[in-house]
């Protein structure tokens, strides 16, 4: 599959913003939602909760982008003493992603099946099955990846779903099926959605081929 020098730039251009943001995200829209869960999760929880989970917490968004060890221990801390808290399962997250920013997908990825095992809310075990699909692909497991994305159990992540499905058929060689997938995207993605004009590049580079 070949890409035409307007498709070759568009395409460089999303990758500087994707590894702006952090290339182990389906896209933006799921940082964002982390970020509001976080937020929404700390207000309702935050009564009630150990002080020690909450300092435990907050040691861990302080040290984002810092040692992905330090973070880890701190969000296993969090699941052995705070298990059922929404602070364990954001910890969680976080540490997953520190640990995939450091190339560390082993870790990465046990974080994010804890959360998917533990997690009482949709929204945010679908967020960690898009982010741990994304690693497993990334560790050239693509039939772990598509059941991973089987199991999404909302349909405010079905844009997103497809598109990261359309890519693992793609490196599994399934042209056909990838297309079909990055149609489903299109259809089910918010017009405006930073994704939106890459997963276009992607079907038109297949259409063509």
């Amino acid at each position: 599959m070949a890409f035409d020098l307007q498709e070759q730039e568009q395409i460089a251009d999303f990758k500087a913003w994707w590894n702006s943001w952090g290339k182990y995200l389906a896209a933006t829209a799921i940082l964002a939602l982390l970020g509001y869960l976080a937020w929404q999760g700390w207000n309702a929880y935050q009564k009630g909760q150990s002080e020690k989970a909450a300092m435990i917490y907050s040691r861990i968004e302080s040290a984002i982008g810092g040692d992905a060890a330090k973070i880890r221990a701190d969000a296993d801390l969090l699941k052995q003493d705070f298990s059922g808290s929404a602070f364990a399962t954001r910890g969680a997250l976080f540490a997953a992603k520190a640990s995939a920013d450091a190339g560390q997908l082993k870790e990465a990825e046990a974080q994010l099946n804890w959360v998917v095992a533990n997690s009482n809310e949709v929204d945010l075990r679908d967020a960690a099955r898009l982010r741990l699909a994304a690693v497993q692909l990334d560790q050239k497991q693509p039939d772990a990846a598509l059941k991973t994305l089987g199991g999404a159990e909302t349909t405010g992540f079905a844009g997103l779903v497809a598109e990261l499905r359309g890519d693992v058929l793609l490196d599994k060689g399934d042209s056909s099926g990838a297309r079909e997938a990055y149609k489903e995207a299109l259809a089910k993605l918010p017009k405006d959605a930073p994704n939106v004009q890459f997963v276009q590049v992607k079907l038109d580079a297949l259409q063509k081929g």
